[in-house]
């Protein structure tokens, strides 16, 4: 195959790194966090690859993720776990899973392993607790089936007024080059959706698309029931922010409130009024004590959290956020979700493009799900977890709740709903 290395997929890539790394004859690879910013159903391909690397070639293979549950979609030996600085446990997966090591110290749990707590069932390392497919659930089928049966916290809202509408959006770099393909959707005020689907489905395209970077080849993009094609991006930036995944791809400034009040800056506002939004906007982003800090100084969530301040600052009615979780531990991704969260609640509506099925499960109702520049599913976050084909088109895994409901004989769908109905309930 000849390409550019730009020209090739996040897997592919992956690929070429591995190949170019085993031209020598090392006897350890290390791969740190190989899972990061893959669609799930190209993580499970790569955890595959590095199985089949280890198999052919017996070389030690140490791996760095937080993506527990998808690296142990393969035979692992240990698992060392650290915290602050210093290794806490040096485990096998089954002894790992049957402590409570990982809650203790901030690192998710595979999903099943969440479920089985939930419902009250004691988890020994006999039981194999690694490898859903072959754990031993006897003891666990009879208080997994009660929790199931226990009515679930209620979860009703009212229908609001649409907010953004795409209407057939098609859009290309060329005409023999098609990215999005009559693409409609609804996002009401009030919401917060994920927008999932595999690498290169057109899911960054849409943003900026929405963003006014591009223009739509065919099809109209309504915000409030206004045609969109007639504004600036500068006039699209008061009602709509944009947050990529990076901070450094948004950060000009040395200094936290410098940053956040550039925009304001910039758009001519009086020092003293900026003054006032800026702090406002610090305290809400938890950030007011570095609001005199330089920003080298932050750690790369707190970064993350300058970048969506600079943004909120302008008082959009809309975020839309790539991967705003990619590459952080659990505890950093918590305090991201819900301070995302707190923004929802307080009337924002949020647009999180994402990889994260954990995300995607816990935060967000509803789900957009793309596939080669088509949107092949919209619906309740549950729904589209539960329905294999659509997971498989859009290169999405399975979620191990699924197939917990499967080997319990419940209807998985409904038992995706119960969980995360309790998830919402229990935070």
């Amino acid at each position: 195959m000849l390409a550019s290395p730009h020209e090739l997929s996040g897997g592919q890539k992956q690929r070429v790194t591995m190949a170019g790394v085993m031209i020598d004859d090392i006897d350890i690879l290390l791969f740190d966090e190989p899972l990061a910013s893959l669609d799930p159903a190209t993580g499970v391909k790569t955890m595959s690859l590095i199985e089949e690397i280890h198999q052919q070639t017996n070389k030690t293979i140490v791996i760095i993720e937080h993506r527990l549950e998808d690296v142990l979609s393969q035979k692992v030996d240990r698992i060392i776990v650290m915290n602050e600085g210093r290794i806490v446990g040096d485990l096998t997966p089954n002894q790992l899973l049957a402590s409570p090591l990982l809650q203790d110290v901030m690192i998710r749990e595979p999903l099943y392993i969440s479920a089985l707590k939930k419902a009250g069932c004691q988890i020994d390392e006999s039981m194999n607790p690694e490898c859903l497919k072959t754990m031993d659930l006897t003891s666990c089928v009879a208080p997994l089936k009660a929790w199931f049966d226990a009515t679930p916290p209620s979860d009703n809202q009212a229908p609001s007024s649409v907010l953004l509408s795409f209407e057939q959006v098609s859009f290309g770099y060329s005409k023999t080059k098609q990215v999005l393909d009559q693409v409609s959707f609804e996002i009401h005020q009030g919401e917060m959706v994920s927008l999932v689907g595999q690498n290169g489905a057109g899911k960054s395209t849409i943003s900026k698309l929405i963003s006014g970077f591009y223009q739509p080849t065919s099809g109209r993009i309504l915000f409030k029931g206004k045609d969109l094609s007639q504004s600036t991006i500068k006039e699209r930036a008061d009602k709509i922010g944009l947050v990529m995944q990076h901070p450094g791809q948004m950060i000009s400034k040395t200094m936290v409130f410098d940053e956040v009040a550039f925009g304001l800056v910039a758009r001519g506002v009086g020092q003293e009024e900026i003054v006032r939004r800026v702090h406002e906007t610090l305290k809400i982003c938890g950030l007011y004590p570095f609001r005199n800090w330089p920003i080298s100084a932050l750690s790369f969530g707190q970064k993350k959290r300058v970048s969506i301040a600079a943004i909120l600052v302008l008082n959009p009615e809309m975020l839309i956020l790539d991967e705003p979780t990619a590459g952080q531990d659990l505890k950093h991704y918590t305090e991201m979700m819900e301070f995302l969260k707190s923004l929802n609640e307080r009337g924002m509506t949020i647009l999180m493009i994402t990889h994260d099925m954990h995300l995607m499960l816990e935060y967000t109702t509803r789900a957009l799900v793309m596939a080669n520049g088509r949107l092949i599913g919209d619906g309740p976050t549950y729904h589209v977890m539960s329905h294999p084909d659509l997971m498989e088109a859009a290169h999405l895994k399975q979620t191990s709740l699924y197939a917990l409901a499967h080997r319990i004989g419940v209807d998985p769908e409904a038992f995706i709903y119960h969980f995360i109905r309790h998830e919402k309930g229990g935070r």
